[in-house]
């Protein structure tokens, strides 16, 4: 027994607990959403054309020899310089593409990439489901009878009247009662 009670000097499940359920970080990983966006960006403003065709996914949009480039990773602007949109020349764009992929893959904005991950782990943390509802429960869509025969548009209209807390004829429901499947009112 003094063997396994000298093994208790080894043993530190309050500090090392922690560090080892931490996850490594792999910077390569962080970094690779955007290093995709450059190399598409850089293929992207090679291939224009030049009738300027606006493409909503392109992080760039040109103008009056003017290149307006705005990097967005995963829904979020990542803001180059302090300013969520940069103004570059024209003529120099492909050697500005060139450079901030080399300062991405230096580490140059693991800072900034590691901050964006944090806020989105803050902001969808706090987040609640959105409320889902459960068969049975009064809502128009599992009460009136012909709600299946109903176009998008009627759907629409009948939960707008749902959420004022009116029936479908327009009809308050704390006077009227509850009544479903009433015409709508056009």
């Amino acid at each position: 027994m003094a063997i396994l009670d000298s093994l208790a000097g080894f043993i530190d499940n309050d500090g090392l607990a922690e560090t080892f359920a931490a996850k490594a970080e792999d910077p390569a990983k962080a970094r690779r959403p955007l290093l995709d966006g450059i190399r598409r960006a850089r293929e992207q403003f090679a291939a224009r054309t030049a009738d300027g065709a606006r493409v909503g996914s392109r992080w760039w949009q040109v103008q009056n020899g003017v290149v307006a480039l705005t990097v967005r990773i995963g829904g979020d602007v990542l803001p180059l310089g302090g300013a969520p949109t940069n103004h570059i020349p024209e003529g120099v764009f492909a050697a500005f593409l060139e450079r901030l992929e080399q300062a991405v893959e230096a580490g140059e904005l693991d800072d900034a990439l590691r901050a964006r991950q944090a806020e989105r782990a803050r902001s969808t943390r706090g987040a609640e489901p959105a409320r889902r509802r459960v068969p049975g429960e009064r809502h128009p869509s599992n009460d009136r009878e012909d709600w299946d025969g109903l176009t998008w548009a009627e759907r629409q209209k009948v939960n707008a009247f749902y959420r004022d807390g009116r029936n479908p004829d327009g009809s308050l429901i704390a006077t009227a009662g509850y009544r479903p499947d009433a015409p709508i009112a056009g």
